[in-house]
């Protein structure tokens, strides 16, 4: 799996070969498309790491991108149209247009920035790449230039002229999760943008690194099998954490990164989980689910998901509360977790749970019916 984490860390090896490649990345999408704003494609002479959506619209970029490699031109935007009708095999599924960046990066240019970025990734230290995508009337810098930016540090080296309170911004955007397309006014000001028509100010693209998105997996038994293994598919990292060393092995868990033999709570403790953590509770009973999801609850870990019925669920909230819990804590927790697919086999859950993982990572979007939101309400109902 080419995952978001793994690009800069091929760009690092692919740099450190002494070859070139040119970064292909979306930066602006109009109506339906296969990939999301940030996605990447890393284009060598010998082929490509990751993807852009696939079909039709790729090959168009991986051919510009060939001849950009190839050339050594100047950086250049794509338009991707997918709204067409396509008389071909490779035929995309979406109908919208995207905008993407193809730039070219060399060994002796950008070897040490692409090492920050891969650092970045490696640590999940708060950082973007800034990148001029459209210079309008900044002659001082030419289209492709670009910067690591971080939130920590001051009076950063950026490729073109800003107000301070602009590059406090653009230093803000270096902690977020999202990129932003965004237009540098005659006053040195920022404003996002969702088009690329020029009407002569600047445009640069901050693109927020992601780190080394990790999925552990609380509980060692039936689901947490063919859960392991989807996430390994999708490109997470991947913990299993249970108290039994007969559950918790390489025998059943042959593609996990790490394997966690102690008590949960204490198991998660030392996790020191952040923000691309994704933890999911299947242990084998409601007091182990507690006291997983009170620990993780104490943690700054991203998504806390926990199975079980509702009326199991509901129960555990209200104790966690009863005992102190934050109501703002407690609205973190997805539960009951997995989308509602009929699923009933361990596999089936799996995917269920899997599904749910993917939604919030891609668009952040919650089941109306969310248990933590409740209880106060619940409280007030007895």
């Amino acid at each position: 799996m080419n995952g978001p984490d793994q690009i800069w860390t091929e760009a690092v090896r692919t740099l450190e070969q002494g070859k070139p490649f040119a970064l292909a990345t979306i930066i602006n999408v109009r109506g339906s498309t296969p990939r999301e704003v940030g996605a990447k494609m890393l284009i060598r002479d010998d082929g490509q790491f990751g993807t852009i959506g696939g079909g039709c619209g790729e090959a168009e970029v991986f051919r510009k991108a060939r001849v950009l490699l190839e050339d050594g031109g100047a950086a250049r935007i794509a338009e991707v149209d997918l709204t067409g009708d396509f008389d071909q095999e490779e035929i995309g599924t979406c109908g919208g247009i995207m905008d993407v960046f193809i730039g070219l990066w060399s060994p002796g240019r950008d070897l040490a920035l692409a090492r920050r970025l891969a650092d970045a990734v490696r640590t999940s230290h708060p950082a973007a790449l800034l990148t001029l995508v459209e210079p309008g009337r900044a002659a001082e810098a030419p289209l492709g230039a670009r910067a690591v930016i971080e939130p920590s540090l001051h009076d950063q080296p950026i490729p073109i002229a800003l107000a301070p309170d602009a590059r406090a911004r653009i230093a803000q955007r270096a902690a977020a999760s999202r990129p932003s397309l965004l237009e540098i006014d005659n006053d040195g000001s920022l404003r996002s943008v969702t088009h690329l028509e020029s009407n002569g100010s600047p445009r640069v693209f901050v693109d927020p690194i992601v780190g080394a998105q990790r999925l552990i997996v609380a509980g060692a038994g039936h689901i947490a099998q063919p859960l392991a293994s989807l996430g390994s598919m999708l490109g997470f990292h991947v913990t299993v954490i249970d108290d039994r060393a007969a559950f918790a092995n390489r025998e059943r868990f042959p593609g996990a990164d790490q394997l966690v033999v102690k008590p949960f709570a204490s198991a998660v403790a030392s996790l020191l989980l952040d923000r691309d953590c994704y933890l999911v509770s299947v242990t084998r009973g409601h007091a182990y689910d507690e006291e997983v999801v009170r620990a993780a609850l104490a943690t700054d870990c991203g998504f806390i998901g926990m199975i079980g019925s509702r009326r199991r669920v509901r129960a555990m909230l209200e104790r966690l509360a009863e005992r102190g819990v934050a109501p703002d804590k407690l609205e973190q927790v997805h539960a009951p977790l997995g989308v509602d697919i009929g699923a009933e086999t361990p596999e089936e859950i799996a995917v269920a749970i899997i599904a749910e993982i993917i939604r919030e990572r891609r668009i952040g979007v919650r089941d109306q019916f969310n248990l933590g939101m409740k209880v106060g309400r619940l409280k007030q109902s007895r």
